[in-house]
């Protein structure tokens, strides 16, 4: 468990969408990655465009580009669809087809929807949509997100870039591999994530499984160091049980510190032997 649980950064993906508050401008000529717009034929329906958007100071923060659209509805029609979102952590995402809400700001996407950032992580899923006034992302298909040593699987899957939160709604698999072997955490849901506490949550079933054993319980805390991103304590609730070899703990709450490898168990520890033949 020495890989960041917030790897699952990757989830801001939505980010891509949130820069629709700052509005929308005719098409323009493309910026970095996607190619210039041709000029707009007769007609309101378009066969190339990009949909920008700028900050409050000029600067360029997304950009949306679709190969079909008629922008005089109130619901763009985009198909396929592209879109890079500008800032310290660059994004560029890809789907199907798209709709975009000019009114609402609201944006739909589905069919192969993937988002790739620039400091390595990938997330895929079927349909994603942006929620404007809510400030809200969310899908109700399986997320995969991945990058190097991690790999995060669930059903369903809901951020809030403002508050830097997210969380995988349910049946959630993180693989986490380095030198030091793999482990693997899986729980019902859901797994929260609060990235400006340095926070991660999982409920429900949790299991916790490396080449030292198995850790089974209600709920798992985990804390994380801010500048490395390595877990500086995780915290088991609720009927834990700890499998070693031929030995099972149990208790009502453990806690284990990653960097010294210290563990300690509370509220009616108990230690049993079994026998191998058993």
């Amino acid at each position: 468990m020495n890989r960041g649980f917030c790897a699952l950064l990757a989830v801001v993906c939505l980010q891509c969408l949130a820069g629709c508050s700052k509005g929308v401008l005719p098409p323009t000529a493309g910026g970095p990655g996607l190619p210039a717009s041709p000029a707009t034929p007769a007609g309101d329906v378009i066969s190339t465009f990009t949909l920008v958007g700028h900050t409050d100071a000029g600067r360029k923060k997304w950009e949306i580009q679709g190969e079909t659209a008629d922008l005089m509805s109130e619901v763009v029609q985009l198909s396929p669809v592209r879109a890079i979102s500008y800032g310290q952590t660059e994004l560029h995402l890809s789907a199907q087809r798209g709709q975009f809400n000019k009114t609402t700001q609201n944006v739909h996407l589905e069919g192969d929807v993937v988002a790739v950032t620039s400091d390595g992580a990938t997330l895929a899923t079927q349909g994603m949509d942006w929620m404007q006034e809510q400030g809200e992302g969310s899908t109700p298909d399986w997320v995969r997100v991945t990058r190097p040593g991690m790999i995060a699987v669930g059903l369903g899957g809901l951020g809030y870039p403002k508050l830097k939160r997210v969380r995988l709604q349910r049946n959630v698999r993180v693989t986490l591999e380095d030198v030091k072997g793999k482990t693997v955490v899986t729980c019902d849901g859901p797994m929260e994530v609060d990235y400006a506490r340095h926070k991660a949550r999982f409920w429900n079933n949790v299991h916790v499984l490396d080449a030292k054993g198995l850790i089974q319980a209600d709920r798992m805390d985990v804390a994380l160091d801010p500048k490395t991103n390595q877990i500086e304590k995780a915290t088991f609730w609720g009927h834990v049980k700890i499998y070693h070899g031929d030995q099972v703990a149990y208790a009502n709450r453990v806690n284990y510190w990653q960097p010294l490898g210290q563990i300690r168990l509370l509220g009616h520890p108990k230690l049993l032997l079994v026998p191998k033949n058993e």
